[in-house]
């Protein structure tokens, strides 16, 4: 009989994320049995759990590299990766950013401290036609995620962090943005984030930043 961590390599879940109720599926007997396995395997260091009923096998077991971005997609299901987490991605802002930041549109709010690191999921109220508007996919090592664009994660920061507009100050000097990534911002990226937004701050710092770029 294959042990618990090679028959997860035999069925590919080397290369994701996998839940209990994958597992349930895998091996026969009681709960109580599959539960035994599976704390074996996180003792010996096989397994990593990320919460409750959520698994990864350890990095000399995988096949491929799994990036936090994809992971972070992974655990919560209609996800996607924002606020400053995607504006150090497209490299809007200097600092190295720790915790992987996301987007939700359901649910409440929640902090994920994981062996990987920690994972902030905020709920933001949104427009749900236009939920995916300024959001695409991406991929690490071949592995997929969602990411918001610059302006949509701009956007998010801003309802996250309360920001209220004042003058360009704030993302020149406080974010430290360049003036030449702003202004790399078109007509089409505005039309399309404007529409996600309920929260009336939001909408008025966008619309500011969008006539100080058409001066």
């Amino acid at each position: 009989m294959l042990k618990t961590t090679e028959l997860f390599q035999k069925k590919g879940f080397d290369s994701r994320v996998f839940t209990d109720r994958e597992v349930d599926y895998l091996f026969d007997g009681t709960p109580a049995k599959r539960y035994g396995l599976i704390n074996k395997a996180i003792k010996k260091g096989e397994l990593i759990q990320l919460r409750r009923g959520v698994y990864i096998l350890a990095p000399k077991y995988r096949s491929v590299k799994l990036g936090k971005f994809f992971i972070a997609c992974s655990m919560v299901h209609g996800s996607y990766v924002s606020l400053e987490s995607a504006l150090s991605f497209h490299n809007w802002i200097p600092e190295r950013v720790e915790t992987t930041s996301c987007v939700i549109g359901k649910n409440r709010s929640q902090i994920i401290d994981t062996p990987l690191g920690e994972f902030k999921y905020i709920k933001i109220p949104i427009n749900e036609y236009e939920y995916f508007n300024g959001v695409s996919r991406n991929e690490s090592n071949g592995k997929p995620f969602f990411i918001a664009s610059p302006l949509r994660a701009l956007g998010d920061y801003v309802y996250e962090k309360k920001i209220q507009w004042n003058s360009i100050d704030f993302l020149l000097d406080g974010l430290r943005m360049e003036e030449e990534n702003l202004q790399l911002l078109t007509m089409d990226d505005f039309v399309q984030v404007l529409q996600v937004y309920r929260s009336k701050r939001v909408l008025f710092f966008l619309r500011q930043l969008k006539l100080y770029l058409e001066k």
